[in-house]
């Protein structure tokens, strides 16, 4: 009983959850902001991801999968955008998504839509290398944000505080995009006295672009990485000594058992001998 109710806790604890359905996700993750991983299995043609989502702590499988078992997979739309035809085209063939990981905040339920999940998506290029896929679409001219005089748009602005947020930030991306200096994508190019006015923003592009600062966040994205993989670490290792424990525990629990059988069943044995 013991191992089983070790067992069932692991299961059924939201650390160790795998998530399939957006109905499976607990209302405290969305409304902490806690970040999720997983890996992108399809792209769909209208721009949304299919996301096989991974535990924040995994367990060592103890039986295999079936062979035919099918894997749930969540449907995430980026969250705050408007994308154009080439941006869908950008997503589903350019950036060539499928099976790369990905880290996910949930921001909201898709309005008008079952079963899907607004989110700020980024994808892990590389060991070093991460690209804010929201971000990435505004500063490339694919997508903008919908404007204030949209209805959902403006309740989840009111209503939501990461929604609001989230756009605040692509906002700003509209504003240092590097496509309304090339006029492509749905930007048009600025006239002079935009292009006077967006000189700071430039800067601040100038000084992210330097080594030097690259150097910095490649060091913290090092140390951070490294962090994150030893706390997983520790906690993977706390559940498994966990695990052992509550086998050891009942092991010994039915090796006592057997020894006072076999006790009482000497004990009646030696009393008929006599």
């Amino acid at each position: 009983m013991g191992l089983l109710g070790t067992a069932l806790f692991l299961r059924n604890s939201r650390i160790f959850a795998k998530f399939e359905t957006a109905s499976q996700i607990p209302k405290e993750f969305i409304r902490k902001e806690l970040e999720l991983k997983g890996k992108i299995r399809m792209v769909l043609p209208t721009g949304e991801l299919r996301i096989e989502h991974e535990p924040i702590v995994r367990l060592p499988r103890l039986l295999p999968r079936k062979k035919n078992a099918k894997v749930g997979l969540l449907t995430l739309r980026l969250a705050g955008l408007d994308i154009s035809k080439a941006g869908h085209t950008y997503i589903t063939k350019d950036l060539r998504l499928a099976n790369k990981p990905v880290t996910f905040t949930v921001i909201k339920h898709a309005d008008a839509i079952d079963d899907t999940l607004d989110a700020d998506v980024t994808i892990k290029k590389s060991v070093f290398t991460r690209t804010n896929l929201n971000v990435d679409l505004v500063r490339r001219g694919y997508a903008r944000v919908p404007p204030p005089e949209h209805p959902s748009h403006l309740k989840a602005i009111q209503s939501v505080p990461a929604y609001s947020r989230l756009v605040q930030k692509l906002l700003m991306s509209e504003k240092v995009q590097v496509a309304d200096r090339r006029g492509v994508g749905v930007w048009e190019r600025d006239t002079w006295v935009e292009t006077m006015q967006s000189y700071p923003s430039a800067m601040g592009g100038i000084i992210r672009a330097n080594p030097v600062t690259k150097f910095v966040v490649l060091l913290f994205n090092v140390t951070r990485d490294l962090t994150i993989q030893g706390v997983k670490l520790t906690q993977q290792t706390w559940a498994l000594i966990v695990a052992t424990c509550a086998m050891v525990a009942a092991g010994y629990r039915k090796f006592a058992a057997g020894v006072d059988r076999m006790t009482s069943a000497y004990d009646r044995v030696k009393r008929r001998l006599k």
